[in-house]
């Protein structure tokens, strides 16, 4: 028997797991704490993160939730994640909607991207391997985001904000580029840099932030659950430690809006942020003032996200930071179908009660080899995310990609502990070295359209971390030891990002200027597109003076010389004259060589910390750590000693085994199908009829008589009110409801925010901030005065009413 799904029933189902750890911790703590100096002494990482009571329960409840969970509905737990979430007094959180005109343009692109996938990829057929061209663009509410920041930063921002006026004139034009498919995008550059000038904040690594940053993030709960309200916590301190404002898209769930629906919401997200339309609450923003950041399925999305940029030739962003990637949903890799002790994902894979969303009826299988050489058909979908015969499509599951070079620096961290962590190690080799980690032949059959990638792109600059013993996205487990160094990680390489592509802009523009090279041509008098970039008619640089520029926004930004100069502790723009005589290392950001940043090292291997610099750009295109629960920083074994890239496992990379993982998830589902055999019956037959009435008049919206919608989703349905039933915990948002479970896992996780707040209640921080900027403005000229700027001083402080700030009275 179930109980209702709720903070009471979740309490009652986790409070005894706390209680029952706390003990046997205890006990065990002597002997934990012995071994863990013992360690140290001989240099060893000092055991492991479950020496730390807060770890160990933090993780034994997050599994004691998900089996509590399986006993429900999926809608069930979808809603409980999506419950409300106060947001605290010192964060600005801001609702907006993404405009029709970017997910217009988002629907074009992703789709003729999509065509070019499968056996019939040259001929527009990939869209055929999908179910169709339209039944992934019905949604049943607007594609929503937030935007989050610390609220000292926003009126910091806000304060010092040099954004041009409606009245004044602005800047035409953006890098004009065309793709191999003629059509052109230089709509989606931005034509000038957006907000600047913000030279009040300072990121963790203490220095002043004197461009826009913004970090685009793409939340994760394995593609169907998790919300904007479960990762606020999350995203506010990575954008509190980088000096930035974060974006996060409230993208459509699965199953009921399955692959590619979370990946369109993604790229309209993207586009909105550096091609808004006008009236929208910003100005564009450039790419290169961009990070992308993503946990689990989330981080997984942004690899396909990028791909989509690479090959459509849209700008790319600054870098991007990954925590844990899923990026293998075949399960093919040894790790997940290990001992999953550490994690608290499970093996099994996730199950729940028989209802109106989960599972679909069968079909859309896939014919699997068996260890034995039989051959079995797979028939009941086994991920939520898509239909088992879509699970090896490379945007599904980016290890089957042709290539993964040609991206900006990414920074992949992952846990040691967790059962992910062979696929995470894959991605990022293969990232680094494109050639040496093809697809296999299987693969290349399914997707005869990858191999002419695999020596196209340059490598990718990657830096990988793994934490000893650790589970999947330790961030979840916010409070922990390896969680602060993970969030450390993750800012230092965001703000190096962020440095780096601002002098590489810099220098670029900086070239340009002395050599007198540039050929003005106006948007209007541009001729027919060429397969390269155009010149534009002008763009504004990192510092908002106007002038033209040849720079190629769709490459990666950041170059060996850029990257150095970032490394460098005091760099200012009169250091890099002497180089822009050439532009060689930058030209091919994506260069083995380290012509431009010899002899730089970046950091000094010791203990995670943000320095602001990294040691990307050397010799070689991959920078692999280990990082001990303490925070200290080893090599990585020699390659063949990393079980998940061994060359034997070629074959079998990227595609569903009869064996091992799947297997496992097979007898846990035969379980769940006879515990629950009641529900199961009864939706069946409800399915069964629905379908024949959809394939009859069209599904959902009646007019999609030529797709063929998978099973799982909304659009595949013909009754209005079920689909209404089905898709409520989705597109219904946030209930009133507010969730005390989260709200206190949050809390827990917040202390440093809270810490770094800028005063007790949004009042004391206006005022704490505009005393600090009278004070740097009496010292300080600005605009050839000793007046600051008049901002949002005189403005009334306006409290959104879902805001609930519990300190306000003291």
């Amino acid at each position: 028997m179930t109980h209702g799904f709720g903070t009471p029933s979740v309490a009652i189902a986790t409070t005894p797991t706390v209680i029952s750890t706390f003990f046997s911790h205890i006990l065990a703590s002597r002997k934990r704490k012995s071994q863990s100096k013992q360690s140290l002494k001989s240099g060893g990482p000092g055991g492991g993160p479950e020496n730390q009571l807060s770890y160990e329960e933090g993780l034994k409840v997050v599994r004691r939730f998900l089996e509590f969970a399986s006993h429900h509905g999926v809608e069930e737990v979808q809603s409980f994640t999506a419950m409300w979430v106060p947001t605290p007094h010192w964060v600005r959180r801001e609702t907006v909607v993404i405009p029709d005109i970017n997910l217009r343009a988002a629907e074009n692109i992703l789709s003729k991207h999509l065509s070019t996938y499968g056996p019939d990829g040259d001929n527009g057929g990939g869209l055929k391997l999908i179910g169709g061209d339209q039944w992934w663009r019905v949604r049943g509410r607007t594609l929503e985001g937030e935007w989050i920041e610390m609220q000292k930063d926003y009126i910091k921002r806000k304060a010092t904000s040099t954004r041009q006026s409606s009245g004044q004139s602005t800047t035409e034009g953006g890098a004009q580029t065309t793709t191999g498919h003629g059509t052109d995008h230089w709509k989606y550059l931005p034509k000038r840099s957006g907000t600047a000038g913000s030279g009040s904040i300072k990121d963790n690594s203490e220095k002043e932030v004197l461009e826009e940053r913004v970090i685009l993030y793409i939340h994760g709960g394995a593609f169907f659950f998790s919300s904007l309200e479960t990762h606020r916590y999350q995203v506010q301190r990575h954008a509190r430690k980088a000096g930035a404002r974060a974006f996060s898209p409230a993208y459509r769930l699965a199953p009921q809006y399955p692959f590619p629906c979370g990946l369109l919401d993604s790229l309209a997200s993207y586009l909105y942020l550096i091609d808004p339309p006008p009236g929208a609450t910003h100005d564009p923003i450039l790419p290169t003032n961009i990070i992308m950041m993503g946990d689990s399925a989330g981080a997984g999305m942004v690899i396909s996200l990028l791909i989509l940029i690479r090959e459509m030739g849209l700008p790319m962003p600054a870098g991007a930071s990954l925590v844990s990637p899923w990026v293998d949903l075949t399960h093919s890799m040894p790790s997940i179908g290990g001992w999953d002790g550490g994690d608290f994902i499970p093996s099994s894979g996730f199950h729940y009660k028989p209802s109106c969303a989960w599972p679909p009826l069968t079909g859309d299988g896939v014919t699997v080899t068996m260890p034995d050489g039989s051959e079995k058909h797979f028939d009941e979908q086994i991920q939520m995310y898509c239909p088992n015969n879509l699970l090896t499509h490379p945007l599904v599951s980016p290890v089957n990609q042709g290539s993964l070079g040609g991206l900006c620096p990414l920074l992949i961290m992952g846990g040691g502990g967790e059962l992910l962590r062979d696929e995470i190690m894959y991605i990022a080799h293969k990232t680094a070295s494109p050639t040496t980690y093809p697809p296999g032949s299987l693969t290349l059959s399914q997707y005869p359209d990858q191999a002419g990638l695999v020596d196209k792109y340059q490598p990718t600059k990657v830096h990988l971390q793994i934490y000893e013993g650790c589970c999947h996205v330790v961030p979840t487990l916010s409070w922990t030891r390896s969680s602060k160094y993970m969030y450390r990680a993750a800012a230092n390489f965001n703000i190096w990002a962020f440095t780096a592509a601002q002098k590489a802009v810099k220098r670029k523009l900086h070239h340009e200027r002395s050599h007198h090279s540039l050929k003005h041509t106006s948007r209007q008098n541009s001729t027919a597109p060429s397969s390269t970039s155009v010149p534009p008619s002008g763009t504004t640089s990192a510092t908002g003076s106007r002038t033209g520029s040849t720079i190629d926004l769709t490459q990666p930004i950041i170059g060996s010389t850029a990257a150095s100069a970032a490394n460098r502790e005091d760099i200012d723009f009169g250091d890099l004259e002497s180089e822009a005589s050439s532009d060689s290392d930058d030209s091919d950001s994506t260069s083995t060589h380290d012509e431009g940043a010899e002899g730089d090292k970046g950091p000094i291997k010791g203990i995670v910390t943000v320095s602001g610099s990294e040691p990307l750009f050397s010799t070689s295109n991959i920078v692999s750590e280990r990082i001990s629960t303490h925070g200290k920083i080893r090599d990585f074994e020699p390659v063949e000693e990393i079980p998940a890239l061994n060359p034997n496992l070629k074959e079998e990379i990227g595609q569903i085994h009869g064996g091992g993982a799947i297997q496992k998830w097979l007898n846990k589902r035969k379980e769940w199908d006879l515990k629950y055999s009641k529900d199961l019956k009864k939706w069946k037959e409800i399915k069964e009829k629905d379908r024949k009435l959809s394939e009859k008049n069209g599904f959902l919206t009646r007019n999609l008589f030529n797709e063929k919608p998978p099973l799982c989703s909304l659009a595949g349905i013909y009754d209005l009110d079920l689909a209404k039933k089905i898709g409520q915990s989705v597109d219904g948002g946030p209930s009133g409801k507010q969730s005390g479970f989260v709200g206190m896992w949050m809390k827990m996780g917040t202390k440093a925010d809270k810490e770094n707040a800028g005063g007790n209640n949004l009042i004391e921080i206006k005022s704490n901030v505009e005393e600090q900027i009278r004070k740097e403005s009496i010292s300080t000229s600005i605009d050839g005065s000793n007046q600051y700027k008049q901002s949002l001083f005189d403005e009334p402080i306006t409290i959104p009413e879902h805001e609930v700030l519990q300190n306000e009275s003291k």
